[in-house]
């Protein structure tokens, strides 16, 4: 079976866990603060904490906001479960907006709409890779928190006069958070980053994290979100490939959109000014996307929903509201795609899809 996703694990990502290792140092210390300070390089912003997932993340970007119970956070209606338990823990009320049908990013005009008095955060979701349409809510007063998960290393250019000049997603919210778990650009195992330029936040952040060597001068509860050296030890490794590995996650799209683009399946062209990494490569098709996943299976190719349980969903709102994210949930397909993927096995799948229609 050819998986839908794969971590790309080499030499030197062993050797630098190896090393940890041999330390008996894994727990949380030097190696993660050194991850930090890479990861707020290559981003580009100056202030981050790490954790070990990502609802911890947007637990502690919630809390860092002073979000509490009848709060409210304007999500995406196509978006996943971990953000809808991490609003649950501070309980506070998700409030669903459709997505666009072709960038299946929030829109702007149905957030308007949503805004009330209780409104304390908007979350802009980067789906698949796909640098959303986030410059379009600089002008918002409310805070955005950039759910930059899947999109490690996409860039978008601020101003559409100068394409060339282009910022890493995480740079355009009041908070960023990015993912590192098996399925994402680099992977740490499992893991998550918040980042933002400014330093109270994360201050704020890293307050609410567990340490136990710190002296309290009076108790204030703590969250045991803390992230392992052995887990920044790998990080520390993919972080000196990760341009490669998006290389050829680009590489590999461009081989798919070229066999699918004159094919019934519709792809997601890229937009002007905008870099998408492909941590998931989608189609839209015209039937049964169960037939299709079925038909796949049957081939040893493993499809999937590149979503399976959307915030609508899981809310039990009724699908009428939310017709693009419907759309989407019903005829959007996610098909293999990671760095390690041969081009024998890219041409056996296009070819095994080209087939069905």
């Amino acid at each position: 079976m050819i998986p839908i996703s794969k971590p790309t694990i080499v030499r030197k990502d062993l050797e630098y866990v190896l090393n940890c290792l041999i330390t008996e140092k894994l727990e949380e210390g030097n190696l993660a603060k050194e991850f930090e300070k890479a990861v707020s390089d290559y981003l580009g912003i100056k202030y981050v904490a790490a954790v070990n997932n990502f609802t911890s993340a947007l637990h502690l970007a919630l809390l860092s906001l002073k979000v509490t119970e009848g709060d409210e956070i304007i999500i995406p209606a196509y978006s996943d479960l971990p953000i809808i338990n991490a609003i649950n823990y501070v309980k506070a009320k998700p409030v669903l907006v459709d997505v666009d049908i072709d960038t299946y990013s929030i829109q702007k005009e149905k957030v308007l709409e949503k805004i009330t008095d209780k409104t304390k955060a908007i979350i802009i979701t980067h789906n698949f890779g796909i640098p959303a349409d986030i410059t379009n809510f600089s002008d918002f007063k409310i805070p955005i928190i950039e759910d930059c998960s899947y999109a490690f290393g996409a860039e978008i250019a601020p101003d559409i006069h100068n394409e060339e000049i282009k910022k890493k997603v995480g740079n355009f919210g009041l908070i960023s958070i990015f993912s590192f778990d098996t399925d994402c650009i680099i992977t740490t195992g499992n893991g998550a980053i918040l980042c933002s330029n400014s330093r109270d936040l994360i201050n704020e952040i890293k307050d609410y994290k567990f340490n136990n060597n710190k002296k309290l001068d009076e108790y204030k509860i703590k969250f045991d979100y803390r992230f392992p050296d052995i887990c920044a030890a790998l990080g520390l490794s993919q972080l000196k490939i990760v341009d490669k590995l998006i290389g050829r996650r680009r590489e590999i799209a461009d081989f798919y959109n070229n066999k699918f683009m004159k094919s019934k399946y519709k792809i997601h062209k890229e937009i002007s000014g905008k870099k998408n990494v492909y941590s998931k490569y989608v189609l839209l098709i015209e039937g049964s996307l169960d037939k299709l996943i079925e038909y796949s299976k049957k081939h040893k190719i493993h499809l999937k929903r590149p979503i399976e349980n959307p915030a609508y969903i899981i809310l039990k709102k009724d699908p009428k509201e939310f017709p693009n994210s419907e759309y989407l949930y019903r005829k959007l397909v996610q098909i293999p795609l990671y760095p390690t993927l041969k081009n024998k096995e890219i041409e056996f799948i296009t070819n095994t899809l080209l087939k069905v229609l």
